[in-house]
């Protein structure tokens, strides 16, 4: 977007734009997925690795309100935002300027200066201002017949962000497979989350799932650590420590861990 565009945004504004259309939200005990820094960082045109940094620094100007809630369609609760009082007002006055304003639109072919609620009227998808002021990022004129395609394109911005997450939990399992995490197996993968721009409450999220998801397994991945010990002869103090680290972060009594290592000794036998 040129700068000298009347929709042109400082970054701050286009997430408090987005946050317009969320009212009530502090009443309510499960928010929707759109107040999660995933949908904001699609929604206000934000790479998700500076995301965080507009958040932390607007929820410290009292513009925004940060807190950790039950989101439909997930299992464990995740940061949310919504607008504080002090975020209502400046929200309020840039959607007053906005609502006034005629931009250039391509129509079949001819150009027309159209507000943004026509823009919306003219459209068979519903646009929000702030969608509108995100495609206006990207082009030098807008197209009707492009913000047609915004479901899509949204839809398809988010099956990618699910592929990276996919991408990162597959690593995570990998490097959990067999219940601990080498010092280089660590940094390989958030060296991962760095480039899939996973953020740290994501991260969190995930390795508590894969976590669990492990610990469903807890005697096998003790039995196979064991194993690998017992290969080359009885276990050393060192070996020890480590399987006792093992056992208690797996949550197995000393009596299962004895019984394994027993079971493991009589198959070598």
């Amino acid at each position: 977007m040129k700068e000298d565009s009347p929709l042109a945004l400082t970054t701050e504004d286009r997430i408090l734009l987005y946050f317009s259309d969320f009212r009530n939200m502090e009443e309510r005990y499960v928010l929707p997925q759109a107040l999660t820094q995933k949908a904001i960082a699609f929604a206000a045109g934000i790479q998700r690795k500076h995301l965080s940094r507009y958040l932390d620094e607007m929820v410290r100007d009292g513009f925004l309100t940060e807190t950790k809630a039950h989101i439909e369609g997930e299992k464990q609760r995740m940061l949310a935002y919504y607008l504080a009082p002090r975020g209502w007002e400046r929200a309020v006055a840039i959607k007053a300027r906005l609502s006034e304003i005629k931009v250039p639109v391509k129509v079949a072919g001819a150009t027309k200066e159209m507000t943004l609620e026509e823009i919306d009227r003219a459209t068979s998808v519903h646009l929000t201002l702030s969608d509108i002021v995100r495609e206006a990022m990207n082009v030098d004129q807008l197209d009707l017949e492009h913000l047609e395609g915004i479901d899509e394109r949204r839809k398809r911005a988010m099956d990618e962000r699910v592929k990276r997450l996919e991408d990162y939990t597959r690593a995570v399992m990998t490097a959990w497979k067999d219940g601990r995490v080498t010092a280089t197996e660590h940094l390989l993968v958030e060296q991962l989350r760095e480039n899939l721009g996973i953020s740290k409450e994501e991260q969190e999220r995930i390795e508590n799932e894969v976590l669990e998801e492990v610990l469903e397994n807890r005697a096998g991945i003790y039995r196979a650590v064991a194993a690998e010990a017992l290969d080359d002869g009885p276990i050393q103090e060192g070996e020890r420590e480590l399987l006792e680290a093992l056992r208690k972060k797996l949550g197995l009594s000393a009596h299962d861990c004895r019984e394994i290592e027993a079971g493991l000794g009589k198959a070598a036998a």
